[in-house]
Parts: C-alpha cells; structure tokens; sequence
C-alpha cells in the first residue's frame, strides 16, 4: 500500500493508492483514490474516488464516485455518483446520480441527475429532479431540435456556397 502526500509545491506526476495534496499543484496524478485541497491538478486519474475541496483541476476521471466542494474544472467523469456543491465545471459526466447543490455545468450527462440552485447549459438525464432555484438552459428535447435546426441551415448554406457566384449577363 502506497500513500503520497504533497507539501504544497508544484509536482508534475504523482503516482500512489491514495493520492492526498492539501496545496500545490500536481500535474497528473494517478492514484486509487485521489483528495485535493486547496490545491490544483492538471489532470487526475483515480481508479476508486476523487475528491476535490476548494480547489481546481483540469480534468477527473475516475472509476468510482466524484465529489466537488468548492471546487471546479475543467471535467469530470465518474463511472458512479458524483457531487458538486458550491462548484461546477464545464463537462459533468455520471455513470450513477448527479447531485448538484448551488452550483453547475455547461453539459451534464446522467443516470440520474438532481439539481438545486443550480445552472445547467444541457442536461442529459433518465430521470431529472430540478429542485428550488434550479434553471436548466436547453432539456434533451430542446436540445434536439436545436440540433436540427442548426443541421438544416448548414445544409442549406453549404449547398448554397457550393453553387458558386451567378454568372453576370
């Protein structure tokens, strides 16, 4: 069993089963299970949980639960449930059930997603419970007309282009 502890400088790659770093940056880290706080990573790649507490990453892959306090990035992937209060990040990606507590993400994808006063771009879920303050921008419905739409006009414009100018008299 190996255990990596940071001391609150910058590190390029740390590789341990459990991964702790109260401060400092890492680049990439690879671990089990992975805890940042107050600190920051490029990248963290944790075959069991990530955690990240007022802090701020690249990106998170992890295969098992994501948790996010105070914290953001870039993305998230979880293959189990992943919780986000008082944060967010760009792409928010759940194998289980997304919580979402005053915070959010531009896209969310979901088994199961739950957010309250939060603000979410597009989400994409099975089952969705938007609670007190909860705004969502585009639901999957709305998101697949806008993908039509927007298909329609570049099939028309393409065409259109391809015709070249009109010959003059």
């Amino acid at each position: 069993m190996t255990s990596q502890s940071g001391d609150g400088r910058i590190t390029r790659v740390a590789r341990a089963e459990h991964l702790e770093l109260p401060g400092g940056f890492v680049a990439l880290a690879r671990a089990t299970e992975a805890r940042i706080t107050k600190g920051g990573a490029g990248v963290v790649v944790a075959s069991g949980q990530a955690a990240i507490t007022q802090g701020g990453v690249g990106a998170v892959v992890a295969g098992g639960d994501v948790a996010v306090t105070a914290g953001g990035g870039a993305a998230f992937v979880a293959g189990g449930d992943m919780t986000i209060t008082q944060g967010g990040g760009q792409y928010l990606v759940a194998g289980g059930t997304m919580r979402i507590a005053q915070g959010g993400g531009a896209i969310l994808v979901a088994g199961q997603a739950s957010v309250e006063r939060g603000i979410v771009g597009l989400l994409v879920s099975g089952k969705t419970t938007l609670n007190q303050g909860a705004r969502v921008l585009l639901t999957t419905p709305q998101a697949a007309a806008l993908g039509a739409a927007l298909g329609l006009v570049f099939a028309m414009a393409s065409r259109w282009f391809r015709r070249g100018p009109t010959p003059a008299p």
